[in-house]
């Protein structure tokens, strides 16, 4: 495997869809069947991110897993529109202003209050 957790090869992607089901149904793809399945659902290995922190949280009742990746979204969503993504990129740069005009004011009060 190479650096990345979630690089996944061709070959591996196909080892492991057959490790995870029935013998007598994971031999019997056609390479086109395989072909098409890597394509739906190999993409989720192949993500490249910015961030990518997991771990596990182990509590007295249960144990959980944790993970955040952050990374360019590079999606197309053809269910929404050029004049909703408009609204979409106005609202959450809007939200984004806000939290980081927030971020600075209390990065000041924390400045005029440690000078005085």
């Amino acid at each position: 495997m190479a650096g990345s957790r979630l690089y996944c090869p061709k070959e591996e992607f196909t080892w492991r869809l057959r490790s995870r089901l029935p013998m007598n149904i994971g031999f019997t793809f056609t390479s086109e069947q395989l072909h098409a399945l890597r394509a739906a659902f190999g993409a989720r290995f192949e993500g490249q991110h910015s961030v990518d922190m997991r771990g596990r949280l182990h509590l007295p009742w249960s144990n959980y897993y944790i993970v955040l990746q952050l990374g360019r979204d590079r999606r197309v969503d053809p269910r929404r529109s050029r004049h909703a993504a408009r609204i979409r990129k106005v609202v959450d740069s809007l939200a984004c202003g806000s939290v980081l005009s927030a971020g600075l004011a209390w990065l000041a009060w924390l400045v005029l209050r440690a000078l005085s």
